[in-house]
């Protein structure tokens, strides 16, 4: 009796201690709604959960969603500590996926859950490319688009070989068309030719007519 008396007396103050040392939860809880620049509800954003550190940022998408209200509730490991979301068929996206204008939150043992509000932002525009050959009008079939983001915002570029392309609403940026034996057009105002600046609303579609100038 002495002796299991003994045994208790030593396992019961390590148990206490291991449980006052820690729960070891591994799974933290994020609480929220999505919402566009206009504060209307998103339903059916996908949501982007990651881990962004000093020198490297992981990502992970696609397996959550808000509901038809835009409300969500999910499970996410307790070292996330960003959030972001995207809609790309409703024109909603994350070009190249800024984990660094996600919400910031901060989970722990001692404070798994977050309640956070997503601006999912504006809704892209549209650039509808028609490319010619300047010399005889007709189309050009193989090129490259690049659009480069110049505003006060992270330096962002996209290219394509598509002639209609998804670019980001409400910020200014350059365009570029590149193709094998044309030299590069670059996109003018013609309102304003000394500042060949682009910038589309949220949701805008506009046709843009590339005539390509042949290499001599």
């Amino acid at each position: 009796m002495r002796w299991l008396c003994f045994a208790v007396c030593l396992v019961l103050p390590s148990t206490l201690a291991a449980q006052s040392s820690g729960t070891g939860r591994t799974q933290g809880r994020i609480i929220g709604f999505v919402v566009n620049d206009a504060n209307e509800p998103i339903g059916d954003a996908i949501l982007c959960r990651g881990v962004v550190l000093a020198k490297s940022a992981t990502t992970s998408c696609g397996s959550d969603h808000t509901d038809a209200q835009g409300h969500f509730d999910i499970n996410v490991p307790l070292e996330t500590n960003r959030i972001f979301a995207e809609k790309p068929q409703a024109g909603y996206l994350q070009v190249n996926r800024p984990m660094d204008r996600g919400v910031a939150v901060k989970l722990s043992e001692l404070g798994p859950v977050a309640h956070v509000k997503i601006n999912i932002g504006a809704r892209s525009g549209d650039l509808i490319l028609v490319i010619t050959d300047r010399a005889t009008g007709k189309a050009v079939d193989s090129f490259i688009v690049r659009w480069i983001r110049i505003d006060d915002g992270p330096v962002e570029f996209s290219s394509s070989s598509k002639a209609r392309i998804s670019v980001p609403a409400n910020v200014e940026m350059l365009l570029t068309v590149r193709a094998n034996g044309y030299e590069q057009w670059f996109y003018a105002d013609d309102s304003a030719p000394s500042r060949p600046i682009l910038r589309l609303d949220s949701g805008e579609q506009r046709t843009i007519a590339v005539e390509l100038e042949p290499q001599h």
